[in-house]
């Protein structure tokens, strides 16, 4: 099973719509102030430098808005995960 991680901040509606979606597949995941100096020094250690909220981390990898969304809309998150 893959360990899901949402990097996310408190005003971001994108980042609502991921958790609604992620709960609604039934996988479970953990929650991170994005803003917060701990999870912005992990998302750069991993490579990840955007302030775009959120940042959803399957296992090792890492997906932002660009990746997660297109436009307002979240992308078929089973085709992401299976990247």
């Amino acid at each position: 099973m893959v360990n899901l991680t949402v990097y996310s901040t408190s005003t971001c509606p994108r980042c609502e719509q991921l958790k609604a979606a992620l709960k609604k597949a039934g996988l479970s995941f953990d929650s991170l102030d994005m803003s917060t100096p701990q999870a912005l020094t992990e998302l750069r250690v991993n490579g990840v430098f955007t302030l775009m909220a959120p940042v959803l981390q399957a296992d090792e990898s890492f997906y932002t808005v660009e990746d997660l969304f297109e436009g307002d809309s979240l992308r078929d998150l089973s085709s992401i995960l299976k990247s």
